[in-house]
């Protein structure tokens, strides 16, 4: 199967369009903690999401909210809080007038294309069979992808690496490099999650490149790749953005695409369709290892077609920051990051924190270097 280019799709709902013309995207993960939300997974389709459970803010505005900045008009959008209009007029004079969703609420007898397998969705109002779906959501599931990747591990020995089997962005990942590590995770999980079930692999050594490639993989099972962006982690290797140069996607894409034609291979047989997401870690010896495979829309994707939008205009690089803090009012934001010349900053999702008297914002910045990117975002620190 081939790995096919489509550089005229500017937005990810004109694909899903193609195959599932009807349905919805349900931009919000449920939760197994939180009670902050009306989509719970309380019974079935346990996520591992963090302890203590994310505010409401994060879990209903900045994560539901940016999913629908590179969506387009193809297909619905819909969550329990629709987008503000400053932040979709935002967008429109940014990026353009087609950037702006459909936005409707929830509804059950809608049919929902979701970014985890939902409890409280009718199975067959999810156009992903949930069973399924959960099933392919877990960490063990990479094992069964025939393409290199970590070792999978008996027990926990350090050096490895430890993975709930539901957790995302990282947040469900204990990296153990001594005994210590081991006695530290094993509180957190008796603590939090004592039945969940864990992957252990090795580590990959020697790491020179850590990349988030995203395909999607068609009804008829043909993939059509989108891009690849450099991962960022936080001091605590938790996952906060990325960086795209379009430079570097026909190298990538070369390099990864055996990895990809495996994943979609797999996932295809297994009935799922969508946009995938996967991480490949390259280490000194230029090897490449499958460490993650995500079948939804992530984080990441939403800037990543941003990214192929801006390059049309010369601007071939850029930088995602997640869950930044600027020191101002949302349209103190906006304005700054409208009067930005040469490049684009884009907010792609923001509440105000009044309590603490910052807005909490995702930002995507688009330029000719990645030095403009970084002076671009350090713009917005003042307001």
């Amino acid at each position: 199967m081939a790995l096919m280019e489509r550089p005229d799709v500017r937005f990810l709902s004109e694909l899903y369009a193609q195959d599932v013309p009807d349905a919805v995207l349900l931009a919000e993960y449920p939760s197994s903690n939180s009670q902050q939300t009306q989509f719970q997974n309380c019974a079935r389709f346990i996520i591992h999401d963090p302890y203590p459970p994310p505010r409401r803010e994060l879990l209903k505005i900045l994560g539901p909210h940016h999913l629908m900045c590179a969506w387009g008009h193809s297909i619905p959008v819909s969550s329990e809080i629709a987008p503000p209009s400053v932040l979709v007029d935002h967008w429109e004079r940014v990026v353009g007038a087609d950037i702006r969703p459909v936005w409707q609420p929830y509804r059950d007898s809608d049919a929902y294309v979701t970014l985890f397998p939902h409890e409280s969705v009718p199975a067959d109002r999810q156009v992903v069979d949930p069973a399924v779906n959960y099933e392919l959501h877990s960490k063990a599931a990479i094992a069964k992808i025939d393409c290199p990747q970590a070792q999978i591990l008996d027990r926990a020995t350090p050096p490895c690496i430890v993975k709930l089997s539901h957790g995302y962005a990282g947040l469900g990942n204990f990296l153990l490099r001594e005994e210590n590590d081991v006695a530290s995770m094993c509180r957190r999980l008796e603590k939090h999650w004592p039945e969940a079930e864990l992957i252990v692999n090795s580590v990959v050594e020697n790491v020179v490149g850590d990349y988030g490639v995203q395909f999607y993989l068609r009804g008829d099972g043909s993939m059509i790749w989108l891009g690849a962006t450099q991962q960022h982690f936080d001091e605590d290797a938790r996952w906060c953005g990325g960086a795209y140069s379009a430079d570097l996607q026909e190298r990538l894409r070369d390099d990864t695409s055996a990895i990809v034609l495996a994943t979609g291979e797999y996932l295809h047989r297994r009935g799922y369709l969508g946009l995938v997401g996967v991480d490949v870690l390259k280490d000194s010896g230029d090897k490449l290892f499958l460490v993650d495979v995500n079948p939804r829309l992530t984080g990441i994707s939403p800037f990543l077609m941003l990214s192929r939008i801006f390059q049309t205009d010369g601007l071939t690089e850029g930088i995602y920051q997640a869950s930044v803090e600027f020191n101002g009012t949302l349209d103190q934001l906006m304005s700054i990051a409208e009067e930005v010349d040469d490049s684009r900053l884009v907010v792609l999702s923001a509440f105000e924190d009044v309590q603490n008297s910052v807005t909490v914002c995702h930002l995507a910045a688009s330029s000719t270097s990645m030095a403009r990117c970084r002076d671009v975002l350090d713009c917005i620190q003042t307001p």
